[in-house]
């Protein structure tokens, strides 16, 4: 049977959008970043496997209804909206900014720079707060 790369590529993307496996893909994400903290080469190898782990088919046990379960669903549902939204000036600005933010990230993790992690966090929760407010009724 010849499977066709995009064949692949929607069933990877049909897996990644079910709950246990987008946790899977969440925690080799956060291995990666201790990977770029520690340096550790075990550490990247774990984070792989964690992560290909997610590609595979997982059950679901029925009648699970936890807090996780519902925020990974949450974000499975902002994935796709965010996919799903055409390409305006907004996206490219809000992918632009995402981007860059990986980027001084991952050389944060790498050179283990606490000051600049330190200012993304403080970044990471004044965003929260506006958020917060914003949802209150509170006008910035």
């Amino acid at each position: 049977m010849t499977v066709t790369p995009s064949e692949l590529f929607d069933l990877a993307l049909s897996r990644h959008r079910q709950p246990w496996n987008w946790t899977l893909h969440l925690a080799g994400l956060c291995g990666l970043g201790l990977t770029l903290l520690l340096h550790s080469p075990l550490l990247l190898a774990a984070s792989l496997i964690v992560f290909g782990a997610g590609f595979f088919q997982w059950p679901e046990p029925p009648g699970l209804e936890t807090r996780w379960l519902r925020l990974t669903l949450r974000a499975v549902e902002w994935e796709k909206d965010w996919i799903a939204y055409p390409w305006s000036m907004r996206k490219w600005a809000w992918f632009l900014l995402t981007l860059f933010t990986v980027f001084v990230t991952v050389w944060a993790l790498w050179t283990r720079e606490l000051a600049t992690l330190g200012i993304l966090a403080g970044f990471a929760y004044l965003a929260k707060v506006v958020r917060e407010n914003k949802a209150n009724g509170i006008d910035p």
